[in-house]
């Protein structure tokens, strides 16, 4: 009994150390991305409707989202939070409420303009050429 007990031991010690020793792939962010945004579309998602945010990136990954949308003359706001990262020059911005990631391909135009292009989205879209452009508020 003894010896099957330092056994399971050993293993589990070796299969620790083995997990440790593995390289834990960190979420690579793109630094000119980080601070807050504002950014609007319209009739790009959804026909009829106009849609403008604000949006924090942190320089830990995660993000603040505020949303405005204005449809026949509704007007809803609601709040995302998640993780950002980029990856071979795509976007990523995987939402925390429902799991899902968006995906973009991004241009910086100059230090204070995005430009986002949809690569893989959620959200079903009025438009498959979904794209927007980000613009840095003042720190």
């Amino acid at each position: 009994m003894k010896r099957k007990l330092s056994f399971v031991m050993l293993c589990f010690s070796m299969l620790l150390l083995a997990q440790k020793g593995k390289d834990v792939k960190k979420n690579q962010i793109d630094q000119k991305l980080v601070g807050s945004w504002k950014g609007e579309e319209d009739d790009q998602q959804i026909a009829g409707m106009h849609k403008s945010w604000i949006m924090h990136r942190s320089d830990d990954g995660k993000f603040l989202l505020l949303f405005v949308a204005v449809q026949d003359g509704k007007t809803t706001t609601f709040t995302e939070k998640g993780q950002w990262w980029v990856e071979d020059g795509k976007f990523y911005e995987l939402h925390k409420g429902d799991g899902k990631t968006d995906v973009y391909t991004y241009k910086v135009l100059d230090k204070d303009h995005v430009k986002f292009t949809a690569a893989q989205l959620s959200l079903e879209q009025n438009n498959e050429n979904y794209e927007f452009i980000d613009t840095k508020l003042e720190d």
